[in-house]
């Protein structure tokens, strides 16, 4: 038995959504990459009526997955000037998932994808006019299909989901993340509410053995913890974990504004527009396990106690306001990091928190395990101060993790223009029961 049949029977095993289910999420992303990939829509070119036919798909099957759409058939429209300085008309087509729980419904988990591409070309070939469709299935029929399916479970689990989820299909991406950048530029009621911006582009295929890989862009300890622990339940598959940036997609705009964000892909750079791009090269096996672990990162991340933090950016937006006299700085923002004992946070995790931190009892007795995530910040005089837990594994393990934290001898502090400077950072601690 191979892996993923291993792992088709684990899920039928182990959860209600079952092998039947995992087939027909396959099917219908077939359907929809097979839909946007069709001669009719002829490559999807931003302000085409090929990108405008795919746009009523999409709001099509956010309906039928019973996903409330915030506008109506014609999505939220927006016009633009091309490099040719013709106007173009677009749309991103959004849909809301409301969270049950009324003090957390208000914040929101994006996930998003574009379903624009380039279009044609006509060529000359033996004296003959040919049409050379850049169908885009990989770039980015595949990452779409995943979004809308991705929705549709969401939709189904909606009772288990206490913060909001959007989910939006960019158009006019390839035209310099125009989409993303209008929908952004006229939320000024969500922006400040989104927690997370999951972007899928490009999920198609792999070189070999389908590895989608997830860019964390501007990681926080927080994001790693929440992004290993869905990694880590049964039958769920493990992309791969790379720190910093990849291809330009639409979670820049995201970033840019202060919003975490995280990118699925499983390329390793912009695909360059071919007319082999095409349904049939699709790994849609490996499409619907990512799907179900994206929909999970969803859900764990709409659940989450606390939210993750802003990225440095936001930090700096904000210090520049009420907190300029006695600014904290993030680890991104100093020319010098802290360090302990002439280390960063793996000496202090290796030197003081794992040679001090003891497992409590009462969590060993009732097999409590996890990982901690504890911030704190480090004072100009080296000192920790405000000790506290962002991600929690339960009472016992927070306050062992806080406690040991706590009493961290003085650091070095960060510096910043020669000066020494607050600095705010993040840990995470494992509590791991022997077998």
């Amino acid at each position: 038995m191979n892996i993923r049949s291993f792992l088709s029977v684990l899920v039928l095993l182990l959860f209600p959504l079952g092998l039947f289910s995992q087939n027909e999420t396959t099917e219908r992303l077939k359907k929809h990459v097979d839909v946007f990939t069709s001669d009719t829509l002829m490559g999807r070119m931003a302000g085409t009526p090929g990108e405008k036919k795919a746009s009523l798909y999409i709001y099509d099957e956010f309906v039928k997955a019973g996903v409330e759409t915030l506008y109506d058939i014609n999505g939220q429209r927006f016009s633009f000037l091309s490099t040719f300085g013709d106007t173009i008309s677009s749309q991103n087509v959004i849909g809301i998932i409301e969270g049950s729980d009324p003090k957390l419904r208000d914040e929101l988990i994006i996930v998003g994808a574009h379903y624009d591409h380039l279009g044609f070309n006509k060529l000359s070939v033996n004296g003959k006019t040919v049409t050379q469709i850049f169908r885009g299935a990989n770039d980015n029929a595949s990452g779409t299909a995943v979004m809308i399916e991705v929705a549709r479970e969401l939709r189904r689990i909606a009772f288990d989901l206490k913060r909001s989820v959007m989910v939006i299909a960019f158009g006019a991406s390839e035209t310099s993340l125009t989409g993303s950048w209008y929908f952004l530029d006229n939320a000024a009621k969500y922006k400040d509410k989104i927690r997370l911006m999951i972007n899928i582009d490009q999920v198609g295929v792999s070189q070999g053995e389908y590895e989608p890989m997830i860019y964390t862009v501007l990681p926080s300890p927080e994001l790693i913890a929440l992004l290993k622990d869905v990694s880590e339940k049964p039958a769920m598959i493990s992309p791969v974990l790379k720190s910093g940036d990849t291809f330009s997609s639409d979670y820049n705009n995201f970033v840019t504004n202060g919003i975490p964000a995280v990118m699925f892909t499983t390329a390793l750079k912009k695909q360059l527009p071919t007319d082999r791009d095409t349904s049939g090269t699709l790994d849609y096996e490996g499409m619907t396990d990512l799907t179900f672990f994206i929909a999970s990162l969803v859900q764990e991340a709409a659940n989450m106690e606390i939210a993750l933090p802003a990225t440095p950016l936001k930090d700096n937006q904000e210090e520049s306001g009420e907190n300029v006299k006695n600014p904290t700085y993030t680890i991104y923002d100093v020319d010098k990091r802290p360090s302990f004992l002439n280390g960063g946070e793996k000496q202090f995790l290796d030197r003081w928190v794992y040679d001090y931190v003891k497992y409590p009892k009462s969590a060993v007795e009732s097999g409590l395990q996890g990982r901690v995530v504890v911030e704190f910040i480090i004072e100009k005089n080296g000192e920790v101060s405000s000790v506290k837990v962002v991600k929690s594994a339960g009472d016992a393990l927070d306050a062992e993790a806080v406690k040991v934290v706590a009493a961290s001898p003085k650091w070095k502090p960060g510096m910043k223009g020669g000066a020494p400077v607050r600095v705010k950072m993040a840990i995470p601690i494992e509590f791991k029961l022997r077998k």
